[in-house]
């Protein structure tokens, strides 16, 4: 990450909690039970920074600088 980010709800700088996977796309509900396994094969995943406010608390997500 280039730079800090703030809060965007008190304006405090925000620190880094890590970076994590989460999955995306797949059919969900019913769907998805009708396809049994067969849905997770168009999911995919997307990498995210995620930051917290040491102030109040708040979790902000962000694409990491690739």
């Amino acid at each position: 990450m280039s730079g800090s980010w703030t809060c965007s709800h008190c304006n405090a700088e925000l620190q880094l909690i890590g970076e994590e996977d989460f999955r995306v796309g797949g059919a969900a509900g019913f769907a998805g039970m009708l396809l049994g396994g067969w849905n997770q094969l168009s999911e995919g995943t997307l990498a995210l920074q995620m930051y917290r406010c040491p102030q109040c608390g708040h979790v902000d997500f962000f694409l990491p600088d690739r």
